[in-house]
């Protein structure tokens, strides 16, 4: 039996329109679709999902549009058990993400925020902070990292922060990570933090996880004290679209860390849930917990002396 506990999470809801297709034209060209999808999507979206689906309470903190699309979306994100009590409906275009995804998975997308535009981190209730566990803020802009944590000072709340395309603006705000316990980036993001700042500064600052999802290849784990983990795991099946699949891992990373404490345990359950949504159409994690734990089966995390990253 898991433990519920309650996850607020800060970001997106989208509508993802996505074209599938062997080849990507270039400049005055066109190539045919083999296939599309109009579903919902966002990382917080996406996370809040996979958090309900897992077991835990999750409750979507979003700017969303009265438009029919993006009610509806949110009525399927309701289905899955997302809790929608605090989220806005504003008078604005829905959010919009064209995703190109080909063979394997890879994908390439163009955002437009629409009503997201309209979310702020004080948008976060002051007494739901009261009966949460964790604050999770998916692919936000650090302004509203810093609103949110004004708004859950003095909580005895683990904040986590996946910058997604806002990796640039958070390695120039060396204060986000006072108070950020758990920092969730993929390879090209840690990239871009590298090139700005030293790894080990993000810990001085009082960063306690750093996360570096790395897709095929699995994940790596550095905590402040120096312990190091990998995660590998082997796919069920064969990857389709790997949209969505980041925001199922840290969803399910921050859902068994709350559970057992142990980052390792926790990564092993993210790097599944990840995998596993890979196998998945859409961007939201089709969760089987039959086929979860047949992949949990396949993943293996070590700890080991150094990270090479």
């Amino acid at each position: 039996m898991r433990q519920n506990y309650t996850h607020i999470v800060l970001g997106n809801l989208n509508i993802d329109i996505a074209i599938y297709t062997d080849n990507i034209p270039g400049p005055d060209e066109s190539t045919f679709a083999t296939d599309l999808d109009i579903r919902p999507g966002g990382a917080a979206s996406n996370y809040a999902a996979a958090v309900s689906q897992y077991g835990h309470t999750a409750y979507l903190i979003a700017s969303v549009s009265k438009h029919e699309l993006a009610q509806n979306a949110l009525s399927y994100l309701e289905q899955l058990g997302v809790r929608v009590d605090y989220v806005k409906r504003v008078d604005q275009s829905p959010g919009v993400v064209l995703i190109i995804i080909q063979p394997g998975g890879e994908r390439r997308m163009i955002r437009y925020l629409g009503a997201n535009i309209e979310l702020r981190g004080f948008d976060v209730p002051s007494e739901l902070l009261r009966e949460a566990h964790v604050l999770h803020l998916a692919s936000t802009h650090p302004m509203l990292v810093d609103e949110a944590y004004e708004r859950a000072r003095g909580y005895p709340i683990l904040l986590t922060y996946d910058p997604g395309g806002f990796a640039l603006e958070a390695a120039s705000r060396l204060n986000l990570f006072k108070y950020i316990n758990i920092l969730f980036v993929n390879e090209k993001e840690f990239s871009i933090i590298k090139s700005r700042l030293k790894v080990n500064n993000l810990f001085k600052y009082g960063l306690q996880v750093l996360i570096i999802k790395q897709g095929a290849r699995g994940a790596t784990i550095i905590e402040s004290n120096g312990n190091c983990y990998k995660g590998f795991t082997q796919p069920i099946r064969k990857p389709i679209d790997t949209t969505g699949a980041g925001d199922a891992f840290n969803a399910f990373f921050n859902a068994r860390y709350l559970e057992s404490k142990d980052p390792g345990e926790a990564l092993r359950y993210a790097v599944a849930a990840g995998a596993l949504k890979t196998g998945c159409r859409g961007s939201i994690l089709v969760f089987d917990d039959k086929l979860f734990q047949l992949q949990l089966e396949r993943t293996v995390v070590e700890r080991v002396s150094e990270c090479n990253i």
